[in-house]
């Protein structure tokens, strides 16, 4: 495994997509991952930096994609089923069940909040290799009692009817530990980008696949100031660095700096180094010039629907300068929160958008429980 990580100033994606080219050329089938939240931005940065713009050899996808290249074709003698159908074999469990059977949930059979919160948590306990039997912190054991009742009865019903609820990735897994896929897999390089962390199931996968495959290489962002301090609690790179030393221990490897030959502005950079200092409590001599200042705005406003409606107005200054709607990156701190304004302005100003976010950056349904 090579684990790589550079300055925010410099472009990983870069330095990735070189990598890959090498591989490829030396005759390696490579597989270029990216988070779900993140994959149809990285497939066109990717692609814009390989020479003829495509490669046959290389393939610009997402674990669970990933998965299908290799298992498509694997014969799967359970039916598979999705929330919907996994949700009626909730309510046809806790039907089985009266009032007094679950002493906390009993009045709750019914409630369709309670089995999509049921079913959140089904799927959540499986992307994390948990079962119910390890939800041992809830506040009363009669909640336990009920959680396993439920989920035990809701086994048994796929048991019996052969369903299948597994994820692509668990099955995926499952085939390369068996051994089945060693000789499809000893000629792929792994590259992976835009991660600061990996889901258990990502995790399990990426353990096997390092086994597996011709090479595993890694990137993400991170200083070298950040990367050797002692201590990153609060740090901005806190999670890349967790991501990397947790790595770097599990694989026995050292992350290697690198840089791109690509180059953000050097204002952008001054900021970021500014930001790093302030956040890990040193200090920088640093100073922005008034130049540098004029790539910064910083808007002080009302309320939300203010805030989007000057973004929504910056955007529309920026088409008539020349930018194109795929030159524009909104970043929210709550998804959720600016969904509806986001909407509503954006609709007004015949912006077209769409929210790209993963799973894993949604509020856990472990929490409706505790």
């Amino acid at each position: 495994m090579k684990l790589l990580y550079t300055d925010i100033q410099f472009d990983m994606t870069e330095i990735l997509a070189r990598k890959a080219m090498e591989e490829a050329k030396a005759g390696k089938r490579v597989f270029y991952i990216a988070p779900n939240s993140l994959s149809f931005e990285k497939e066109r940065a990717v692609l814009e930096l390989l020479p003829d713009h495509a490669s046959f050899a290389i393939t610009i996808t997402r674990f669970a994609q990933m998965a299908r290249y290799f298992v498509l074709n694997e014969p799967q003698t359970k039916e598979t089923i999705d929330d919907n159908g996994l949700a009626m074999i909730f309510y046809r469990a806790l039907s089985y069940f009266s009032d007094t059977d679950l002493k906390v949930f009993g009045r709750l059979k019914q409630d369709t909040n309670f089995i999509k919160q049921l079913v959140d948590l089904y799927k959540e306990l499986k992307t994390a290799n948990m079962t119910v039997l390890d939800l041992t912190e809830l506040h009363t054991a009669e909640k336990q009692e009920d959680l396993v009742k439920i989920f035990l009865a809701v086994n048994d019903i796929l048991l019996a009817n052969q369903y299948d609820n597994q994820s692509k990735i668990a099955f995926f897994t499952k085939q390369v530990a068996s051994g089945h896929l060693d000789d499809a897999l000893e000629n792929v390089v792994l590259v992976i980008d835009g991660f600061t962390r990996f889901s258990a199931e990502e995790e399990d996968l990426v353990s096997l696949l390092e086994e597996k495959c011709a090479q595993v290489i890694i990137g993400t962002y991170s200083s070298q100031k950040a990367y050797k301090a002692t201590f990153s609690t609060g740090n901005v790179y806190q999670a890349s660095l967790n991501f990397l030393r947790s790595l770097a221990a599990k694989f026995q490897t050292q992350p290697e700096y690198v840089e791109s030959s690509q180059k953000s502005q050097e204002a952008f950079a001054k900021l970021s180094k500014l930001f790093e200092a302030k956040h890990d409590f040193t200090t920088s001599d640093i100073t922005l010039t008034p130049d540098d200042k004029k790539h910064y705005a910083i808007w002080d406003v009302i309320n939300q629907k203010e805030e989007v409606e000057h973004v929504a107005k910056a955007i529309r200054h920026k088409l008539h300068q020349g930018y194109r709607y795929k030159d524009i990156l909104v970043l929210l701190g709550d998804v959720d929160s600016y969904r509806l304004q986001i909407g509503k302005i954006f609709d007004k100003y015949e912006i077209p958008y769409y929210f790209g976010k993963s799973r894993v950056d949604e509020r856990s349904s472990f929490g409706a429980f505790y």
